[in-house]
């Protein structure tokens, strides 16, 4: 009974195992997708591949490098020093680009019962692209030196998963459907970059509206509303502009000379009007 609750608990585990998954990190404010870890053997040599991306914030990002994880773990070192490619019916994408790191643990157990495992990583930046193809191609095979590696198609589904932003969804629960679909997070340091440009033209509005809102010249509130179109001031600039402009239209001042040469002014509705004899009422 009890292996059987065993196998039965193994086996909901497996299936509870998610092919991409989404962990957020809050202090770092970003979002790490990992494939879940296909393993694939050849000539008694097994590698382990693992892709991961990291986008800023809450979002699903794109046009970002795929970090690839190959690790061996065994007795002796395998990986170091190795060439290493990966060939699809696309064409062959160069994998030498990599950074390599290996530690050892005398306490663990190798598969042949033995005490001590070596474990090698190579860690590959992959252009985006390149990835995609990859994860797409009908056959797909690592080279490691002289030993090539199939990359089975179930193996990659993974890899196509975090390249779809619409699957990707589906696989997540509700709330992180709704956090990376519905309602994504924009990264901290991005929220801040926007606060500090809207505290800066709130200034510079506010300081604007203070110097032009006295004035009696129409272009400084056409300025004003060119400047800044959505201001809540923009609704008091507009109808002081149209008051200018009415006061423009009806009142007109009129400048009249008498035979002396003496300026003599009135106010009317009809222009600007300059004459040089003025009825003897005036």
């Amino acid at each position: 009974m009890r292996i059987f609750l065993l196998i039965l608990i193994t086996l909901v585990l497996g299936a509870c195992t998610k092919p991409v998954e989404t962990n957020y990190y809050k202090k770092e404010d970003l979002t790490r997708f990992t494939t879940k870890p296909f393993k694939t053997e050849k000539k008694n040599k097994e590698i382990e591949l693992v892709a991961e991306k990291e986008c800023p914030g809450k979002v699903i990002c794109a046009n970002e490098e795929i970090k690839l994880s190959v690790i061996h773990a065994g007795r002796f070192s395998f990986l170091k020093g190795k060439n290493l490619d990966l060939e699809t019916g696309q064409g062959q994408i160069n994998l030498n680009e990599r950074d390599y790191s290996s530690s050892y643990d005398n306490r663990a157990k190798a598969k042949d019962g033995t005490s001590g495992v070596l474990t090698e990583q190579f860690l590959i930046w992959v252009p985006e692209q390149d990835f995609i193809k990859a994860a797409h191609a009908e056959k797909a095979t690592m080279y490691i030196g002289d030993y090539a590696f199939e990359l089975t198609s179930e193996g990659r589904i993974p890899w196509q998963i975090l390249m779809d932003k619409g699957r990707l969804l589906k696989i997540m629960d509700e709330e992180q459907q709704r956090e990376y679909g519905q309602y994504q997070h924009e990264t901290k340091g991005k929220k801040d970059l926007d606060l500090r440009k809207k505290r800066m033209v709130s200034e510079a509005e506010e300081s604007t509206w203070k110097m032009v809102q006295d004035s009696n010249n129409p272009e400084d509130f056409l300025f004003f509303l060119e400047q800044f179109p959505d201001s809540p001031y923009s609704i008091p600039a507009k109808l002081k502009l149209k008051q200018l402009e009415r006061d423009n239209q009806y009142t007109v001042h009129i400048s009249c000379f008498d035979q002396s040469g003496k300026n003599l002014s009135l106010s009317s509705g009809v222009g600007i009007i300059h004459c040089s004899r003025l009825p003897n009422h005036l």
